[in-house]
C-alpha cells in the first residue's frame, strides 16, 4: 500500500504543478487551453488527496492524519476547483484576479501542508 500512497503523493504533487501551469498560460496568452488545464489539475488534486486522507485514515500506511488541517486544505482545494470551474466556462470574462487568487490559494495550499 505504501506505493499506491506513494503514486498518489507524486500524482497530488502534479496536479499543483498543473494549476501553476494553467495560471502561467493564461496570463502569457488568452487563447488555449490554460482553463481546461487548471480544472483537470485542480480535480486531481481533490480527488488525490481525499483518496490520500482515505488511506492515512485507515491505517493502511504509517501517517498522521490532522484533521483540522485537512479541513483547511480542503477548504481552500474546493475553492480553488470552483474558481477553476468559472475560469474554464468564462475564459473571456476572467479578470487576472482570478489567476493570482488561483495561484495564491494553491501556494497558500502547498505552505500549509509543509509548514503546519
Amino acid at each position: 500500500m505504501e506505493i499506491v500512497y506513494d503514486l498518489l503523493v507524486v500524482t497530488h504533487l502534479l496536479g499543483m504543478a498543473g494549476i501553476i501551469s494553467g495560471v502561467v498560460a493564461r496570463a502569457i496568452t488568452t487563447a488555449g487551453p490554460a482553463g481546461a488545464i487548471t480544472l483537470y489539475s485542480a480535480g486531481a488534486q481533490v480527488i488525490t488527496g481525499l483518496a490520500l486522507v482515505g488511506i492515512a485514515s485507515a491505517g493502511l500506511v504509517a501517517a498522521d492524519v490532522n484533521n483540522t488541517k485537512v479541513a483547511v486544505k480542503l477548504g481552500i482545494a474546493v475553492l480553488v476547483l470552483v474558481l477553476a470551474h468559472v475560469l474554464w466556462r468564462r475564459p473571456q470574462s476572467s479578470g487576472k484576479g482570478l489567476f493570482a487568487t488561483l495561484a495564491g490559494l494553491t501556494v497558500a495550499n502547498v505552505v500549509i501542508a509543509v509548514f503546519w
